[in-house]
């Protein structure tokens, strides 16, 4: 099993914790290596067996207690749920007590402190990273002075050498990690910026600016969709043009900024009114479009009165008593009509309505 597919079966549903888990499992991988690694030079005698076993014994306490408190949660009560930080300085430490009994094999493990810190880079800044270069400098220099103080006669040049190359190495290492992780920073603000301009370009293709409903495009999109599942299911489908009363009018006499704050106040009953699976749209002008999947004929007139009488009872402030209302033309598709002939028969159903007086739901 892949490690996501691990960690989602330790942590259960919760994403993050699950991620987290997911680079605790990469990170007890890298920390198999170099158990194997210590276990090889052991074979060609490189390392004492002692050392190797006591370092694998070491590494293998440390997974067995992160699993613990990441499976518990105990992780959460942290700053950092994620455990970085800790994770990293627990295996700078052993990785300086493996050194300290690793003989002529120590100067080749000192590449396993850069592994050790390479798994902050993506997650800690500069300073963080810095902090693990100096712990990894304390440990390291801690175990060269007991080494010297344990045999005064080894190689003091050789011990200096090794100490001068991780005080260089390390914080290079740490200041390059920050200035990765600054630009990783700046990349996932980048396209969490650009998801976002992508999300309101999207949002500006289907929708109407002006009353936030779809646009004419997008509904006919999502009807001619709805007609494919009525015709692949037999389920009802019925659609509903809405036409507010005298708009003109309204423009005409108290200009637009009021006729645009009735075409809001139609979209926002409309929105309150329908059904979450109805679609509505503005269709053009003051002209909207309501399309009603699975349902006939009686509950779209229904529906289209409930809109009517929200409509007629809404009030605007710009238009003083003035009272706005709409005619509604409804129709039910008939199976294997074609599109423009719907909306011809919704058309002529709304404006029968105009010319009986209306402000009412004439069905067709």
């Amino acid at each position: 099993m892949s490690a996501p597919g691990l960690a989602a079966e330790f942590v259960g549903r919760d994403a993050r914790q699950a991620l987290r888990m997911q680079r605790y499992l990469i990170a007890a991988g890298s920390s198999v290596l170099v158990c194997l690694t210590l276990i090889v030079f052991a074979f060609l005698q490189l390392l004492p067996w002692r050392a190797a076993l006591h370092g694998s014994l070491a590494i293998a306490l440390l997974l067995v207690l992160f699993y613990l408190v990441f499976r518990t949660g105990f992780n959460l009560r942290f700053s950092d749920p994620s455990l970085t930080t800790e994770q990293a300085s627990a295996a700078i430490l052993t990785l300086a007590y493996i050194m300290y009994h690793a003989g002529e094999a120590r100067p080749a493990l000192i590449v396993f402190y850069l592994m050790a810190m390479l798994f902050g880079v993506l997650r800690l800044n500069g300073r963080r990273l810095m902090v693990l270069a100096l712990l990894a400098l304390a440990a390291h220099g801690t175990m060269l002075a007991l080494l010297l103080a344990r045999d005064p006669q080894v190689d003091r040049a050789a011990l200096l050498t090794e100490f001068v190359v991780l005080l260089v190495v390390l914080p290079w290492f740490a200041a390059m990690g920050g200035y990765v992780n600054r630009l990783r920073l700046r990349l996932s603000d980048s396209h969490r910026n650009l998801k976002d301009a992508y999300d309101r370009i999207e949002q500006l293709a289907i929708r109407d600016e002006l009353t936030g409903l779809y646009n004419r495009r997008f509904l006919m999109e999502c009807l001619a969709r709805e007609r494919s599942r009525a015709e692949r299911l037999s389920a009802p489908l019925c659609v509903c043009l809405v036409d507010i009363d005298r708009f003109k009018a309204i423009n005409d006499t108290l200009g637009h900024a009021a006729g645009d704050a009735v075409l809001r106040g139609l979209a926002k009953v409309a929105s309150a009114a329908l059904r979450t699976i109805d679609i509505v749209g503005r269709f053009g002008g003051e002209e909207f479009l309501v399309v009603l999947p699975g349902t006939p004929l009686a509950g779209a007139a229904a529906a289209a009165e409930r809109l009517r009488v929200g409509v007629q009872g809404t009030r605007y402030e710009m238009l003083g008593e003035r009272q706005v209302t709409a005619t509604f033309g409804v129709v039910e598709y008939a199976r294997g009509e074609e599109l423009a002939a719907l909306l011809a028969r919704a058309d002529r159903a709304l404006y029968a309505g105009k010319a009986r007086g209306r402000n009412q739901v004439v069905l067709g």
